[in-house]
């Protein structure tokens, strides 16, 4: 078989959740990519992307940049493939996160530069620019990325029998995903199916580049790495905790993905800056862009845990949490008990039981509901009031693209 045809990923079970089905009065099904080798989705579009520059560019070293889950589907690839990978991340101060151990153990070199990932970056670029065969892998954009992505969707159509969903939620980071799953969903004849693109109020550079296309079309994005955390991070601290957006201008002098910089639990949607892509295809096909609290991401993780036994990190829960928190039906107002409706459960190789615990101290619980949609607050209420009936749309249907 030709290395263009190697397929890198696997094919993740689509579980069904009769609890969550239960709380959202539809079938809820569960598109398992934590189950994939690298624990995220990651690997789908990284994956593709290596086995295209092998095939292509006779790439003999793929590079990779932070203690990201990006960085872990670069080392899973690289070791396939049978070439080297080096990973550079700002010093740790000797406190590492438990997935740097995750990248090491699939035979990639790190390189600690520096304070922030700027430094890291401008490392990997500089080794890059000395070392032959080399390969930077950094944009969300890459063909290779939304191509592979776009298998979740081709998946999910094999797996409900062509029955069409009447909504898929996912969460959104670069938005690399996003444009696979747009992409996907649009081969499979299923263009109106609406996407609900879920953040974190911290964490919220999608709906930021959607709100900036809104006023100037074409300019809502950053040549800034996207498949990066913000330039300006740092090495993550301890238990998941580490600075959010933070406006900053980019090593050219562009705009970095920018919200205010504050604590963020939902490290894995932290995104340099916002995928193209993904913002062109929401002129096109129907994408509800919707935020909500850390406290409800880490209640869903915590929910997905006790009711499964999964465990993944609390960015990808945030996903979770539009179903168990009862907000599917106002977003979605014509579901009824024989729609199904498909969670993409992103997962995350940056969590352990240990990490969850610190970041469930951190938050008072029963978690109460603030959902957001662009720069209107949707929903507010206590967990105890979850809604009965469909209220006012109108926050999230002027987000809907006919």
């Amino acid at each position: 078989m030709s290395q263009t045809k190697r397929t890198l990923h696997t094919s993740t079970p689509l579980m069904y959740s009769t609890s969550m089905s239960r709380q959202a009065g539809c079938n809820v099904w569960l598109k398992l990519e934590n189950m994939q080798p690298t624990q995220s989705f990651k690997i789908r579009g990284i994956g593709n992307l290596c086995v295209q520059a092998l095939a292509e560019h006779g790439t003999s070293h793929f590079i990779a940049i932070g203690d990201t889950n990006t960085a872990l589907a670069v080392a899973y690839s690289a070791r396939q493939l049978g070439v080297a990978a080096t990973v550079f991340v700002p010093a740790s101060g000797g406190t590492a996160p438990p997935i740097r151990a995750k990248i090491e153990l699939e035979g990639a070199a790190i390189v600690e530069n520096g304070r922030t990932l700027r430094d890291a970056y401008a490392a990997a670029c500089a080794f890059a620019e000395k070392t032959a065969g080399a390969f930077v892998v950094d944009s969300a954009d890459a063909a290779a990325v939304v191509a592979g992505n776009a298998t979740v969707a081709a998946e999910i159509n094999v797996q409900l029998q062509q029955q069409k969903p009447a909504a898929v939620v996912t969460t959104v980071g670069s938005g690399g995903l996003l444009a696979g799953l747009i992409s996907g969903l649009q081969q499979c004849g299923w263009q109106r199916v609406p996407v609900i693109a879920v953040e974190t109020h911290n964490t919220n550079s999608f709906q930021q580049a959607l709100l900036a296309d809104d006023e100037r079309p074409g300019a809502a994005t950053s040549d800034a790495p996207s498949l990066l955390p913000p330039l300006e991070s740092g090495a993550e601290p301890d238990c998941d905790i580490r600075t959010g957006p933070s406006g900053r201008s980019g090593c050219d002098g562009t705009r970095d993905s920018g919200t205010r910089s504050e604590p963020t639990v939902a490290t894995c949607l932290l995104a340099g800056a916002t995928s193209e892509r993904a913002v062109e295809l929401t002129r096109e096909h129907p994408v509800v862009p919707l935020s909500v609290t850390e406290a409800m991401a880490v209640d869903a993780c915590r929910r997905l845990l006790d009711n499964h036994q999964l465990l993944v990190e609390v960015g990808s829960a945030a996903a979770l949490s539009v179903v168990g928190k009862g907000l599917l039906r106002q977003i979605v107002p014509s579901l009824g008990p024989r729609c199904h409706v498909v969670v993409v459960v992103t997962g995350g190789a940056n969590i352990s039981f240990d990490r969850l615990d610190a970041c469930r101290q951190r938050f008072p619980f029963p978690a109460p509901i603030i959902a957001k949609s662009g720069q209107e607050i949707f929903m507010r209420m206590l967990d105890s009031a979850l809604p009965t009936a469909a209220s006012d749309l109108g926050a999230i249907s002027s987000q809907v693209k006919p």
